[in-house]
């Protein structure tokens, strides 16, 4: 049962989880749009997300503590180091376009975890700053790398995709700043923080309602994304109301975190 736990703790650890979530959306917005699933752009948003994230997570912890490094942590780090070498390889299979645009993406979360700012602040520190960082990377990464991959119009319904992907990662993120309530330093003012855990969750179910509303607003309506926007909504929902500071070890970091996996899921299953 031990290596079990051992082999979970390193898949959430190291980002893998995290990662197929972003490349799920990826496909979520394939289908959704009616474009080309490009495996080698997946490949890319994948080692890409592992090793952005464990950037953000690892390097001033590993800065501090290098000689003095955990074999988990040390494992994340030589892992990383491959994904690294991988996103590399892939970063001379995509577009252009693509690459400047997740260099966009790369500068933004160097700025949200790199103290560059007044006060030896970084973008993660700054007041009410981190939750939209993250909102605006993933909706970004998710939304338009694909479109710009296989050179699609961006339009008025890939624009309001942009805005109803960065509404669910708001909602989806809520539950981790819950829970890191008790452990975010006071300079780090996240929604919970400031307006209490009850108005966070009232606020989240808010920006799901307008995410379903928004579907109304597009071009072309089709059960494929009406039916799974309404039950991905539901059930993000459920989640945030569910959350709470004492949630369990993998409440957000495995359950709340597979929900863009189970848009993909239902997305394809809809599409056929």
């Amino acid at each position: 049962m031990k290596w079990i736990l051992k082999i979970l703790n390193f898949y959430i650890n190291s980002s893998i989880h995290v990662s197929f979530a972003v490349v799920a959306l990826v496909g979520v917005t394939a289908v959704t749009l009616d474009i080309k699933q490009d495996l080698n752009l997946l490949f890319f948003v994948f080692f890409a997300t592992i090793t952005g994230y464990n950037f953000i997570k690892y390097s001033r912890l590993a800065k501090w503590h290098h000689l003095s490094l955990t074999e988990s942590l040390r494992g994340i780090q030589v892992f990383s180091f491959f994904c690294f070498l991988s996103l590399l390889y892939f970063t001379f299979h995509i577009t252009l376009e693509v690459i400047i645009g997740c260099a966009v993406m790369a500068v933004l979360t160097v700025l949200y975890a790199l103290p560059v700012f007044s006060g030896k602040r970084s973008l993660r520190a700054l007041p009410g700053i981190k939750i939209y960082t993250i909102g605006v990377v993933w909706a970004g990464t998710t939304v338009l790398l694909p479109v710009l991959q296989e050179d699609a119009a961006v339009n008025w319904d890939v624009w309001i995709l942009l805005v109803q992907r960065f509404l669910f990662v708001l909602v989806i993120t809520l539950p981790f700043d819950i829970r890191d309530m008790q452990y975010d330093d006071a300079a780090i003012v996240t929604i919970p923080a400031r307006m209490g855990v009850k108005k966070t969750k009232m606020l989240g179910v808010l920006f799901l309602i307008i995410l379903v509303l928004l579907e109304a607003l597009k071009d072309k309506i089709t059960f494929l994304t009406l039916l799974p926007t309404l039950v991905i909504s539901i059930f993000s929902g459920v989640l945030l109301v569910l959350a709470s500071k004492k949630q369990s070890k993998y409440y957000a970091s495995l359950i709340v975190e597979s929900i863009p996996l189970l848009w993909f899921l239902l997305t394809l299953i809809f599409s056929y």
